[in-house]
């Protein structure tokens, strides 16, 4: 009762699309899917881990096939809609802040917020891992210059508008995926899923699968920037999951028919895979693409990031500075809140957050069952009052049934999370009492 009467307290101070206001829908379908691409995986660079805790390629392959029908299309088709239906700045923030009040809307926005300075500062260091591979030695001091170049140069990129994120993001999304397609079409004659299955690492394959394969609800991040979101979602959702979908299975595929030895297989192990089969120049090639990979990576993810910060600093009752929320006079996007998140990056460089970065996978399962029950209301909603804007081709019924796999998913994680205890788990408990310090504190000074 309490929380339906905060959601709607909330739905009456603070008019739909407010916070939207001034932004350019400058976001094509293809702009769109290349971003969307990005911010769940970029391709099957840095999956390679996968096969070894799936201890072998069968049990990765099968995982890759069936993560998109029980996971990852339930989430693309739930964005969709709810973006379709309310394009507002932020997406996943806006909708659970909306359904159910500031108080779960300000955990689900903390939550993802942290979880998204600690996924994003992994980027850089993605990045030089890779020109390191392509023969770039750096001591600590150089590196630690590098990331900073390589974090100025998506923060510039970010300022100057959302046009050219996407146009960025398109333009590396078809460099990245050259390279996995010629190991996929060189190595076709070699692929056997025969090999032997050996020792399963289950926490860690589902968790690894997941992140894998995560981060379409980051899409719904910058539905205020889309041209016809009605129509640009439901495509560029649908044609993101085939993308991702196809990169993962057929060059890991084929790579661990032509390595079958699981234990081998870490990061970057693809680049030798493609060295195996086309040469230098395909093995070298992996390797670019992989540092591009990185690169756009951080460029999506930092847009994604600081627009559901912006969202937040719109919502009535959320203790964040309303100056977050503030546009760029011509450029019409969040410079300052732009330029902040690139700050707190700066200070991760060459930092190590174990923790924190583990604790980030039950962060993202809280947050999803936060949406699917979000997603739900919305469709019993829609039993009452059907929108003209995008709906699947499913009932309700249908809908509540479909979501118990990512649900269960979800609560399988975290029991078996919880359950072990550990920096994850302490990591997650602190991250809580901290957002609920400042929202209490935050609620004591509007008083």
């Amino acid at each position: 009762m309490k929380t339906a009467l905060l959601a709607e307290e909330n739905s009456q101070e603070e008019p739909p699309g407010q916070a939207s206001v001034g932004l350019k829908a400058a976001l094509d379908t293809k702009a769109l899917v290349a971003l969307i691409f990005f911010e769940v995986a970029g391709g099957p660079y840095g999956a390679e881990p996968v096969v070894r805790k799936a201890g072998g390629a069968p049990l990765a392959i099968l995982g890759f096939l069936l993560m998109p029908l029980v996971w990852s299309l339930p989430i693309a088709v739930m964005t969709a809609e709810l973006c379709s239906n309310d394009p507002h700045i932020g997406g996943k923030i806006h909708f659970v802040h909306k359904a159910w009040g500031p108080w779960l809307g300000w955990q689900n926005g903390w939550f993802n917020a942290v979880s998204n300075v600690f996924d994003v500062a992994t980027l850089p260091a993605m990045a030089l891992g890779y020109a390191q591979s392509l023969g770039l030695v750096l001591s600590s001091e150089a590196s630690w210059w590098a990331g900073l170049v390589i974090i100025g140069g998506a923060v510039c990129l970010n300022i100057i508008g959302i046009d050219l994120v996407g146009q960025v993001s398109y333009v590396f999304c078809c460099l990245v995926c050259v390279p996995p397609m010629f190991v996929a079409v060189l190595g076709a004659p070699e692929l056997s899923l025969s090999s032997p299955v050996g020792e399963v690492q289950w926490l860690h394959f589902l968790t690894t699968l997941m992140w894998n394969t995560s981060g379409f609800d980051d899409a719904g991040a910058t539905a205020a920037e889309v041209a016809t979101p009605n129509h640009a979602y439901p495509r560029a959702l649908g044609m993101s999951v085939a993308l991702v979908t196809a990169l993962y299975v057929f060059p890991l595929g084929v790579g661990a028919s032509v390595e079958p030895d699981a234990s081998l297989w870490h990061d970057g192990f693809l680049s030798k895979i493609g060295y195996e089969l086309g040469g230098p120049m395909l093995g070298w090639s992996i390797c670019a693409a992989g540092f591009l990979s990185s690169l756009a990576q951080l460029n999506a993810l930092l847009c994604t990031s600081v627009r559901e910060i912006v969202c937040m600093a719109g919502q009535h009752g959320q203790p964040v500075p309303q100056i977050l929320g503030k546009l760029h006079h011509s450029q019409k996007t969040p410079h300052i809140c732009t330029v902040l998140f690139g700050l707190a990056l700066v200070l991760t460089l060459n930092r190590s957050f174990v923790d924190l970065i583990a604790a980030t996978v039950l962060f993202d399962c809280v947050s999803f069952l936060i949406q699917f029950a979000t997603w739900i209301r919305f469709r019993w909603d829609c039993q009452k009052n059907k929108p003209e804007s995008f709906l699947a081709p499913l009932g309700f019924v249908s809908i509540v049934v479909w979501s118990m796999a990512p649900i269960g998913l979800c609560i399988t994680v975290l029991v078996l999370c919880i359950s072990r205890g550990g920096g994850a788990l302490h990591g997650t408990l602190a991250v809580f009492l901290v957002g609920e310090f400042i929202y209490r504190v935050h609620g004591l000074r509007l008083q």
